[in-house]
C-alpha cells in the first residue's frame, strides 16, 4: 500500500512487486509510470474511503491477490536493468537506422 500524494519514484512500487506483493497505491507524479499498466496493482483514487475501499478489495479477494500477485513479479521484471538496457538498445539502433536511411 502507498497512499502518499507527492512520492516522486515508483521505485518502492518496483522492489514489493518484484517480490510478488501486490500494490494498491494512488497514481500521483512518479507511480503513475509505474502503475500504467494495470498490472499487478489497484489504483485507488484521492480518496481516503475509495482508497479503505480499493484495498478491502484486494485484502479479501484471495483469487484477486494471487493474480496481482503474479502479475505483479512480471511487470517488476519488466522494468528491471537488463530489460531498460534492450529498450535503450532498441532505441539507439532505431535512430541510427532511420539517420542511415536519409
Amino acid at each position: 500500500m502507498l497512499s502518499s500524494v507527492n512520492s516522486v519514484a515508483g521505485l518502492v512500487l518496483l522492489e514489493v512487486m518484484a517480490l510478488g506483493v501486490p500494490v494498491v497505491s494512488t497514481a500521483v507524479m512518479g507511480t503513475r509510470d509505474i502503475l500504467a499498466a494495470g498490472r499487478g496493482c489497484r489504483v485507488a483514487g484521492d480518496d481516503p474511503r475509495a482508497f479503505a475501499a480499493t484495498l478491502r478489495e484486494v485484502l479479501t479477494d484471495t483469487v484477486l491477490r494471487a493474480r496481482l500477485s503474479s502479475e505483479a513479479r512480471q511487470h517488476a521484471q519488466d522494468w528491471s536493468a537488463p530489460q531498460m538496457v534492450r529498450q535503450m538498445l532498441g532505441f539507439y539502433r532505431a535512430v541510427l537506422a532511420r539517420r542511415s536511411n536519409r
